[in-house]
């Protein structure tokens, strides 16, 4: 028996509730399972039970053994303390909180063993990253997508909570966090980091209002790609402008080495992105209030400005004093999904703040206007007849893949939930 499965026969209520008896033979009457926790702490909170006509409102704590109670060191944790039954598999041990019995309920002659031999080979099984691959094609299609779109739902509020750490801890202006917002995004998976330190250690108003050639040699600056011995002119005449920067504007050169080359085709190589990101916030109206646009307009500037050429320079080297062959530009899937992770968590963020739906329905929009993208993921679905329409089918697909399949959170989907379930139509 695993814990695992406790969970899902109490969170899809499995079990005979209305002929649950404590340890004591006390009639306990279930009046609210609670609702699922996947973070630390008890596995489901706010549930509610009466016991001979007395409601008890609070947390639900299951385990295989009653032992387990004080083998997971809950009886030190005040996070427990609120407890108001114990659920095990097997009762071994009567568990105390402040010297008070927790009311007790043994499942053990209550389970399916049947369903428990099948619960326990399908999470076994090895399928890679979809354990419900082989059932796919008997899930309806509208639990399908509705489980998509609360995927969305979930990866916006997980972004948009970061956005709000990062607001409250600085203390910023709406544009900074988007600025911000945006850095990161330039920086893909590889170099996300290294970004998002170059944009703390940039003066944001001071540098909007920079020049092309300031705005470069800044970025650059900052980034610590001037500090060496300059190989070629161009080099040279940036880092002059940069070592005039950094002394009127007090900046810091972070270290080179954190920038990742490996792991990034030469269109993505840490130059092209920086002088791909100066170019970008120059061409950028910051003295206009951008999310107040509608979607259509706001996104096709965004697009304008990200695809836009830097400088001849940049469109003939991937690197300083690396040429190559021809020249190009960011192309527009890399501007679109640089847009998907910045400016559409941006306005989901402020709907939070200002109370407006508006900035939500508009970043609906723009994630329903772009192509879904094109990756690993995506494509590992399309393989499984499970084929995205847009950005917003799509980001809910990696979102499902990377919190809920890869984690084997199958209790959470409601795909898996469908299928466990094993005795409803699917």
């Amino acid at each position: 028996m695993n814990e695992y499965y406790l969970h899902f026969l109490w969170k899809n209520k499995r079990l005979p509730l209305h002929q649950l008896k404590a340890v004591d033979g006390e009639k306990i009457e279930i009046l609210h399972v609670g609702y699922y926790n996947t973070d630390s702490g008890p596995d489901f909170f706010n549930g509610q039970i009466e016991i001979e006509q007395i409601k008890h409102s609070g947390n639900i704590e299951m385990h295989v053994k009653s032992s387990d109670w004080n083998v997971h060191g809950h009886q030190h944790d005040p996070a427990y303390s609120n407890v108001i039954l114990h659920v095990v598999y097997e009762h071994d041990q009567l568990i105390f909180i402040e010297g008070i019995p927790i009311p007790t309920v043994e499942l053990k002659k209550m389970i399916d063993w049947k369903h428990y031999d099948w619960f326990k080979k399908y999470y076994q099984k090895d399928s890679g990253a979809l354990l419900c691959e082989s059932f796919l094609n008997q899930v309806s299609q509208p639990i399908i997508w509705n489980q998509v779109e609360h995927a969305v739902f979930q990866r916006m509020t997980r972004k948009v909570k970061e956005l709000d750490g990062f607001y409250r801890q600085r203390k910023m202006s709406f544009k900074e966090v988007l600025f911000h917002s945006i850095s990161k995004a330039f920086g893909m998976k590889v170099n996300q980091l290294p970004f998002q330190e170059l944009a703390v250690g940039i003066p944001f108003e001071k540098f909007i209002k920079a020049s092309r050639k300031q705005k470069l040699a800044i970025t650059f600056g900052i980034g610590g790609f001037l500090e060496e011995i300059p190989l070629v002119s161009y080099q040279e005449e940036l880092k002059k402008e940069w070592d005039f920067q950094r002394y009127k504007l007090k900046l810091e050169a972070r270290n080179r080495v954190s920038w990742k080359f490996k792991g990034c085709r030469p269109g993505g190589f840490p130059t092209q992105r920086l002088a791909q990101f100066a170019g970008f916030v120059h061409e950028m109206d910051w003295t206009s209030s951008l999310w107040y646009l509608p979607a259509k307009e706001l996104l096709l500037l965004l697009q304008e400005s990200l695809l836009k050429p830097v400088d001849d320079y940049w469109l003939n080297h991937f690197d300083f004093g690396k040429e190559k062959k021809s020249g190009s530009g960011m192309s527009i899937a890399t501007a679109n999904t640089i847009i998907i992770n910045s400016v559409v968590p941006f306005l989901w963020w402020l709907t939070d703040c200002l109370g407006d739906d508006s900035y939500r329905n508009r970043a609906f929009e723009i994630l329903d206007l772009l192509p879904a993208e094109r990756n690993e993921k995506i494509r590992m679905w399309k393989e499984k007849g499970i084929v995205p329409k847009n950005a917003l089918e799509s980001q809910g697909l990696i979102e499902m893949t990377n919190e809920f399949c890869m984690k084997k959170a199958c209790l959470n989907c409601r795909i898996g939930n469908r299928i466990l379930r094993g005795d409803e139509e699917l």
